[in-house]
């Protein structure tokens, strides 16, 4: 595999399962999933515009990570609902703004256009957002476990709430080059379900994802590159696969 697709790819994984961890815990799994399709809009006008896809994926993200955020605490309206809408928006207006040449690529990520620039941006932002999560771990695990007594304290509740949608937002950009919008949410979602089969607690459920993950990302593009296969496919695939032999695994030990 390519050195540049390989950090890419690698930075990616851990930092999609790293917050992925969080998404189930809070039962947010098609919340994440939907989310990513709202990055479409975005990475059609920077494919139009000639600029970086991850550039328009995140400003595509981060507005409405915003609009949520505001909605949900304004007017007390579900979370489900509101990325329900945002969904089905988003998704009409990508479908009709991106190219018919680039519509492969917006929704299951090109690998044969990874740059070393591509990498090191990776590597920067993602490296950035592993250790943001990193250092917030216990904040949001003290968020997830505790919903009720952290919404008393509204100020450090509402800005590691903000933190985490925003972390979200990143992850998913970052991950569009490498996999698409189609299928980033179940790139956030199988390392962890599968990690959680075997874990005894939330610090091994957190490293297995992560070893998960980055397994499932390299061998993924690997054989997306052999084989001439869309990478999202051929990763989550592996995904799938790694899943059923955790829920063998967790069935022989009962």
């Amino acid at each position: 595999m390519d050195g540049n697709l390989l950090v890419l790819s690698v930075v990616v994984a851990i930092a999609a399962s790293f917050l992925g961890v969080f998404i189930i815990l809070r039962r947010l799994a098609l919340v994440s999933d939907v989310l990513s399709h709202v990055a479409l809009p975005g990475v059609a006008l920077a494919m139009i515009a000639g600029i970086n896809p991850f550039i328009g994926a995140f400003v595509a993200l981060g507005a409405v990570t915003i609009i949520i955020f505001f909605l949900e605490r304004r007017f007390a309206l579900s979370i489900d609902a509101i990325v329900g809408i945002a969904f089905t928006v988003a998704l009409a207006i990508g479908m009709i703004l991106i190219p018919d040449e680039h519509a492969a690529e917006a929704l299951f990520g090109d690998i044969s256009s990874v740059t070393r620039e591509d990498a090191v941006f990776g590597a920067v932002i993602g490296g950035s957002l592993i250790m943001l999560t990193f250092a917030l771990f216990k904040r949001f695990a003290h968020a997830t476990f505790s919903k009720e007594l952290s919404r008393d304290e509204t100020v450090a509740d509402g800005r590691a709430e903000f933190i985490f949608l925003i972390a979200l937002a990143l992850a998913i950009a970052l991950g569009i080059k490498v996999v698409g919008t189609l299928l980033m949410g179940a790139l956030m979602i199988l390392p962890v379900v599968a990690a959680k089969n075997i874990a005894w607690s939330l610090k091994s459920m957190t490293a297995f994802a992560v070893v998960f993950g980055v397994c499932e990302m390299v061998v993924g593009v690997s054989l997306a590159q052999a084989y001439d296969m869309a990478p999202g496919a051929a990763i989550i695939l592996i995904g799938g696969a790694v899943f059923t032999l955790s829920l063998i695994a967790r069935a022989t030990k009962k």
